[in-house]
């Protein structure tokens, strides 16, 4: 069942959960703060990886980004984010490395592969 966030849906596949921003979203604190109370209900109590397909972000600000850097107390395992292209990748890496996040984070321009990298983090549990 999807879920609405305050930039676009969620639903759970399995162990992943799928969020997709939509087109032009900007993310504040606030809406962050939900998507993080979104996330944790998906997941139920039990460890989930998350997809983000982030194509369609128009903007967050560095406080949403650092906030993401929070594994959620063990709920949120592992991410993948899908970005548009190769550079998008290559900026991704560069904020990675600045907010240090608490579990593995990999960027991904093509919708399977990021998929089947969650859920081979899952399967790895």
């Amino acid at each position: 069942m999807a879920q609405r966030t305050p930039i676009g849906e969620m639903h759970l596949d399995g162990r992943v959960i799928v969020h997709t921003i939509n087109e032009h979203a900007v993310l504040d604190f606030d809406g962050a703060r939900e998507v993080q109370r979104i996330t944790v209900d998906l997941a139920d109590g039990v460890p989930v990886a998350v997809v983000v397909d982030m194509r369609g972000m128009a903007f967050a600000g560095r406080d949403v980004r650092e906030m993401f850097s929070d594994d959620l107390d063990g709920v949120e395992l592992a991410t993948a984010l899908l970005v548009t292209s190769e550079i998008s990748v290559a900026l991704a890496g560069l904020f990675k490395r600045h907010v240090d996040p608490d579990r593995p984070v990999e960027m991904f321009t093509d919708e399977d592969q990021a998929l089947t990298w969650a859920k081979a983090q899952v399967d790895a549990l």
